[in-house]
C-alpha cells in the first residue's frame, strides 16, 4: 500500500480528494500512448488507495476466529447445571412427551 502512495507521490495520509488530484496530475505526465507501463502503474496505485477506502466496510462482515479464554471453574459450574437441569427419568419424559 505504502508503494501506491510513493507511486503518486502523496503522504500516506492523503485525503481522497489529494489522491485524485495526484492522480490526474501522474496522468498529464505519463500519458498512455507515450508512457504504456508508467500509465498502467499510475493507474494501479489509483485503483487500489481508491478501493482500499471503500473496502473499509466491507471487511466488518469478514468472518474471524474468536480470541477468548474461559474460566475453567465456570464452565465446570455451567456444565453442573446444566445437568441438574436435565437429570429426568425416562418414564418422566415418556410421560412429558406424550
Amino acid at each position: 500500500m505504502k508503494d501506491h502512495y510513493e507511486q503518486l507521490g502523496i503522504a500516506p495520509d492523503a485525503t481522497p480528494a489529494q489522491i485524485k488530484t495526484a492522480y490526474h496530475a501522474k496522468l498529464r505526465e505519463f500519458p498512455a500512448h507515450t508512457h504504456p507501463q508508467e500509465f498502467k502503474a499510475v493507474r494501479a496505485a489509483y485503483e487500489a488507495l481508491r478501493k482500499g477506502g471503500q473496502n473499509r466496510f466491507e471487511d466488518f462482515f469478514t468472518e474471524r476466529p474468536i480470541q477468548a479464554e474461559l474460566d475453567p471453574q465456570l464452565l465446570q459450574q455451567l456444565k453442573q447445571r446444566a445437568i441438574a437441569q436435565i437429570n429426568i427419568s425416562l418414564e418422566d419424559l415418556i410421560q412429558l412427551t406424550f
